[in-house]
């Protein structure tokens, strides 16, 4: 018991350093998985974007007002402007030019 003691007080920086380096290791573990999940979480975020930039972006080259407006305020626009709504603009696919 007494070698124990002497052995625990010779070595306690060692000790104490070793489970520094262990609570380090965990530490940075823990950040990895953190930073993995967030980089997850933010292509998802990216790639909706996208999809909505090219939803849009479709809606505009058909000449829908749901791609300047967004949805609810093409709605808008429609009851605010109704004669608007009528005036129907040439497709960019009829091979017409203005």
């Amino acid at each position: 018991m007494l070698f124990l003691i002497a052995i625990i007080v010779k070595f306690f920086w060692w000790i104490v350093g070793a489970l520094v380096l262990i609570g380090l290791f965990f530490l940075g573990r823990s950040i990895a998985h953190w930073h993995r999940e967030r980089a997850a979480e933010y292509a998802r975020y990216t790639n909706a974007l996208a999809a909505r930039a090219d939803e849009q972006h479709s809606w505009v080259l058909q000449g829908d007002d749901r791609g300047i407006y967004g949805v609810e305020g093409a709605k808008l626009m429609h009851y605010l402007y109704p004669a608007l709504d009528a005036v129907k603009r040439p497709s960019a696919r009829s091979g017409r030019s203005p």
